[in-house]
């Protein structure tokens, strides 16, 4: 049995660099299931609201200076939450189609966290609306 090897040189075109290889070789790609983008998505989000809801608590309370509230932002710290326990329902969605006891139970945890975060911060701003700076 004889076989053949054939062999072409490649054409330099300006969008190849130095030696024939494409600008797009030297780069890695990183991929994720589905399933584990919206629970780290919806938990990252979570942390964040939790430090801002912490800072609004505290504000309210202890120091009571209601000026440092973030009050300015109240229409996108809703909306972020409604994204964020959204991601958490997408993920607890694909997770309960798999086996996997323990991104389903991160899942969950993380559902049940947003919604009572979202709870929490819906009460909070009901609780200081007499606070709130009145701009006309």
């Amino acid at each position: 049995m004889v076989s053949i090897k054939v062999t072409t040189q490649p054409v330099l075109t300006p969008s190849m660099g130095w030696g024939g290889m494409s600008w797009k070789d030297p780069f890695v790609t990183i991929t994720f299931p589905s399933k584990v983008i919206f629970t780290s998505a919806s938990l990252l989000l979570l942390l964040v609201h939790m430090g801002i809801f912490g800072g609004d608590l505290y504000h309210f309370t202890v120091t009571q200076r209601f000026d440092l509230m973030s009050f300015h932002g109240t229409t996108v710290l809703l909306v972020s939450h409604v994204m964020s326990f959204y991601w958490a329902l997408l993920g607890t969605f694909y997770t309960l189609q798999t086996n996997d006891k323990v991104l389903r139970g991160f899942a969950l945890t993380s559902l049940a966290m947003n919604f009572a975060l979202f709870v929490g911060r819906f009460c909070l701003d009901y609780l200081t609306i007499e606070y709130r700076e009145e701009l006309y």
